[in-house]
């Protein structure tokens, strides 16, 4: 009978658990999952809200009805959630925002998958068409466009001070064979956290508008993750001069947002596409054929949950109207709490222009403590991973894991990032072996150099955070190079 150890799990159990976790930051879940004395800063989630969300929402919401058990039609989300989410959107995409171009879809992946497939089908994009992305980036953009529309993300590098400028996307677009034929942008930036200066985002919609035939999707899933010490305001895509003057842009332009980040919502997969281009409104609403939210749908929990949080009663204010302003105050104690706890540490570096926004981020600079003669950790065998003392029984087996543990109680298990360098590898494994912290090392976002780590400050509470960052310090001051 197979030895059992990691939460009840075989060795061959966990490895299979990881391998088949293709997104990094999930994999820091399952593996948060499997060692809950890991603290995962990696993955980006937001529990700031979740007494507010709990007071106004979740426990005033009446009971299901019949109708709950239904299929919501349209499937992308009713008419009344469509237009109460429209409402609420409208302080920061505009008052012009029409119910009639957001399509509700289960979390933004899906909205990003739906356009990217609805592009395809309009003519405006085809399989192996490069999508052009600003550097370093969320990692999931990979997978919304290459894994099951075929589409090939292309890094446009930042330089080391992390500045966009419009000569940086010039050259990464120029540079390519085959032109690309989508530009995304994300706004706030995932993982700086900046905000864009509008000047900026005009003189690259103008290019890539009237000098290019891009597309252009931008991701503003931060939108309200705004810190009140910033002094370089949010502007949305549909907010821009650029938008609203060159004839075309209202067919090329596009934005995806949702509950995830801004309210905390991220098991709820609860997202929209919105578009005021016709032919794509008509792919996604289904002129058609079934709407290609068919298979990600805005679906009746939802409906419930969220028709609740944005619901707008007679006072004309929703609930989460009133939350979103709270949010901002609350956030920005935690942001100013986790960078005391760094500036107190005195070994952590980390990036941040005074007056830029954060979202809900904090951008490590690790490359002093790099080892450059790190060896390659080779998949099939893996790193150790960190048991607190705790022995697991792991000892020699055979299958992916391979090898016998070095200490009692270790297992070795594959690479949770394959995808990175072998020396920002060896720093994960060990700020998480010594500090039992997690964090998303930079390379998984498309980092150009090793040693950048982004630090999620909303994952947990203000306390919790800054016992986690004293932990990293620590184990960092023991650190011999």
């Amino acid at each position: 009978m197979p030895t059992r150890n990691i939460s009840g799990r075989t060795p061959a159990e966990v490895i299979a658990l990881l391998a088949r976790t293709t997104d990094p930051e999930r994999r820091l879940s399952v593996e948060q999952q499997l060692f809950p004395e890991l603290l995962n800063l990696g993955t980006a989630e937001n529990i700031l809200l979740f007494p507010l969300l709990n007071e106004k929402v979740f426990g005033k919401l009446r009971g299901l009805t019949e109708d709950d058990l239904r299929y919501p039609v349209p499937i992308y989300g009713k008419e009344k959630l469509r237009e109460d989410i429209a409402e609420m959107l409208r302080p920061r995409f505009g008052a012009d925002l029409d119910p009639d171009d957001l399509f509700g879809t289960s979390g933004v992946s899906a909205a990003l998958e739906c356009l990217a497939f609805a592009l395809k089908k309009t003519g405006a994009l085809a399989t192996g068409d490069r999508v052009l992305l600003p550097a370093p980036f969320w990692q999931g953009f990979k997978w919304c466009f290459e894994q099951r529309p075929g589409l090939e993300c292309v890094p446009a590098y930042l330089r080391s001070d992390f500045e966009l400028t419009l000569g940086i996307l010039q050259r990464a677009y120029h540079g390519q064979r085959t032109r690309p034929k989508l530009l995304v942008l994300t706004n706030p930036n995932n993982p700086l956290g900046v905000n864009y200066d509008k000047d900026l985002l005009e003189k690259i919609y103008t290019w890539a508008l009237t000098q290019t035939d891009m597309h252009i999707i931008s991701d503003e899933m931060y939108a309200h993750s705004q810190i009140e010490s910033s002094r370089l305001p949010f502007v949305s895509a549909f907010e821009l001069d650029a938008y609203r003057n060159i004839p075309d842009a209202r067919k090329r332009v596009h934005v995806v947002w949702g509950f995830a980040k801004d309210f905390g919502l991220s098991g709820f997969k609860a997202g929209v596409a919105i578009t005021r281009n016709d032919a794509v409104k008509g792919v996604l609403g289904g002129a058609d054929g079934e709407p290609y939210s068919w298979f990600s749908p805005f679906d009746s929990l939802n409906h419930h949950v969220i028709g609740s949080l944005v619901e707008t009663p007679d006072t004309g204010r929703s609930a989460a109207a009133d939350i979103m302003e709270e949010y901002r105050t609350i956030l920005t104690g935690a942001f100013a709490s986790a960078r005391t706890a760094l500036d107190e540490a005195k070994n952590i570096p980390y990036v941040f222009r005074e007056g830029q926004n954060s979202a809900q981020f904090l951008w490590l600079d690790l490359r002093e403590y790099l080892r450059q003669d790190a060896p390659e950790i080779p998949y099939e065998r893996g790193p150790h991973f960190p048991h607190n003392g705790h022995a697991h029984n792991g000892g020699a087996h055979d299958g992916n894991g391979g090898g016998a543990a070095s200490r009692p109680g270790d297992l070795r298990l594959p690479v949770l990032f394959s995808e990175i360098g072998s020396a920002e590898s060896e720093l994960f494994q060990y700020l998480k072996d010594q500090a039992h912290v997690q964090l998303l090392p930079g390379q998984t976002l498309s980092a150009h150099d090793q040693g950048y780590f982004r630090l999620c400050f909303t994952a947990f509470g203000e306390q919790t955070i800054r016992e986690a960052i004293q932990r990293i310090s620590r184990a960092l001051a023991d650190r011999s190079l």
